[in-house]
């Protein structure tokens, strides 16, 4: 599903609520729990849904947080993006749908040669390591 951006006015209204400082609380975001970033939003601001779009398609105001890049890197890539996968395959699993199956790759194989019993073959005579060489 196309991810939807939060209204103009909308993002102007969680911008002033924010007080033009970062938005993000707790462990979602990589701080500890109950804690707020409090980054001042002038090096930058990004709009993120609190609750993941992909479940809720809420956009309103009580879904918007005005928060720092950094905090919402970490919870897009931390957060978002997993939960997001498994939504998707909990509902493929739920609607029946599942990968192809993988055969096996079919090759010629090696060729099959006959054993030779041990013992069986002639071993090499000892290699001569000084010979006396003829001139001639």
């Amino acid at each position: 599903m196309a991810h939807k951006a939060f209204t103009k006015k909308t993002m102007r209204l969680a911008l002033e609520r924010s007080g033009l400082k970062c938005e993000a609380v707790g462990k979602m975001y990589g701080l500890a729990n109950g804690s707020r970033c409090n980054a001042p939003l002038s090096y930058g601001v990004e709009f993120d849904h609190i609750i993941l779009d992909a479940n809720s398609h809420d956009n309103s105001l009580d879904n918007c947080a005005a928060v720092c890049i950094k905090c919402h890197k970490h919870k897009t890539a931390k957060h978002d993006i997993p939960m997001a996968a498994k939504t998707v395959r909990q509902q493929d699993k739920h609607l029946g749908v599942k990968s192809p199956r993988r055969k096996p790759i079919q090759s010629q194989g090696f060729p099959k040669y006959a054993k030779t019993a041990k013992g069986s073959t002639k071993s090499l005579p000892p290699r001569l390591m000084f010979q006396e060489r003829q001139n001639g």
